[in-house]
């Protein structure tokens, strides 16, 4: 059957493609089967994972209200469907409901879902979302809402993780695209013994490989807590937009590859004036819009962690850098914008790597 793959895939031995040695049909089998395999599970790890401090991520409201958004690459336009995980609960009984709404680059609403939650104690759900119709988006735009039956308790949301599905074999025939790239499955019994080996299916590789070494893969990804409200007090109060403490303590250790071209990094920005600065992995850049702010940096591959001989490769921290000047888009104690509101700040962070 034609574009199929195993999983896990059989690697083929490069050893054979070398110059003065017999052409082997099960290596370019193989070499198909990988493409193929490598199209349908690459960037399908996790793409959202956040975590929240018990009752700061927390709701009574009875109508659906905004929580947290975040900004997601997608692996390729046949990618459209994720599967969202909670672990949340309801403070007394009743019921409380988590919404996912999805919008893509393009500008084109690509549906909600939602789940149920019922218990009164920290419990996982999940529910799988499709796409409402195909893409050519490069990334996907995810708004968490939730709402409760009655006021009087809340919903509690602690844990939000989430990731795309990967495609089953056999591929669907003919050339797909990766945003505005292209990838084409190969037929594996085109492959086989007494075939031609053309050059198209040389050239086909190559672009394969291109299209699927720029594929983005999500470093990391932070939402701060837009419209918490809860039935009990001192409760409700976690962060909303991004603050000087952060800089210690938001960070990841993830590494990046020589050639791997520039960094994404997205900020989602509220109630700005002029223009203020943020600076992440040591660049400080200049903000002036409201919503979502793109910006593209080469990372510094010499400043490695202590952590990269423990395992043997090269890793990199991955943070927002302090800048406490008065422009800054950080919050601190004498702003405080997340209680006071009408001062700019950040609200959701999104960081991409090749």
């Amino acid at each position: 059957m034609s574009n199929t793959f195993t999983s896990p895939p059989t690697i083929p031995d490069t050893g054979d493609l070398v110059a003065g040695k017999i052409i082997k049909t099960a290596s370019f089998e193989r070499m198909g089967n990988l493409s193929n395999y490598l199209h349908a599970f690459g960037g399908t790890s996790t793409c959202l994972s956040q975590a929240f401090d018990r009752h700061t991520c927390v709701t009574k409201s009875t109508s659906f209200v905004d929580l947290c958004r975040w900004r997601i690459p997608l692996p390729s336009n046949n990618h459209t469907t994720i599967d969202f995980h909670v672990n949340a609960q309801v403070t007394s009984t009743g019921t409380g409901t988590i919404k996912f709404t999805l919008t893509d680059s393009n500008s084109v609403a690509q549906g909600d879902s939602s789940i149920s939650i019922t218990s009164t104690s920290m419990g996982l759900a999940t529910v799988s979302h499709s796409f409402s119709s195909a893409t050519t988006a490069d990334y996907i735009d995810i708004v968490m809402s939730g709402k409760t039956d009655a006021v009087t308790y809340d919903l509690d949301v602690q844990i939000v993780a989430a990731r795309f599905l990967p495609l089953s074999s056999p591929l669907s025939s003919g050339a797909t695209a990766q945003g505005s790239n292209k990838i084409t499955p190969f037929g594996l019994g085109r492959l086989a013994a007494n075939y031609p080996l053309t050059s198209r299916a040389g050239v086909q590789w190559r672009t394969n490989i291109e299209t699927m070494r720029s594929r983005k893969r999500p470093l990391l990804s932070w939402s701060g807590i837009e419209n918490p409200s809860s039935a009990f007090s001192l409760r409700g109060f976690g962060p909303k937009s991004l603050g000087v403490g952060d800089v210690e303590t938001m960070q990841i250790q993830a590494p990046l590859f020589l050639g791997g071209g520039a960094l994404t990094l997205w900020i989602y920005v509220v109630d700005i004036s002029g223009t203020k600065k943020f600076a992440f992995m040591g660049r400080i850049f200049e903000v002036s819009s409201n919503g979502w702010n793109e910006f593209s940096f080469f990372p510094d591959l010499t400043n490695t962690t202590e952590e990269s001989l423990s395992f043997g490769i090269s890793l990199y921290k991955i943070h927002p850098s302090s800048y406490n000047q008065s422009d800054t888009l950080l919050d601190n104690l004498d702003r405080r914008a997340a209680f006071f509101g009408n001062l700019p700040r950040i609200t959701a962070l999104s960081l991409w790597s090749n």
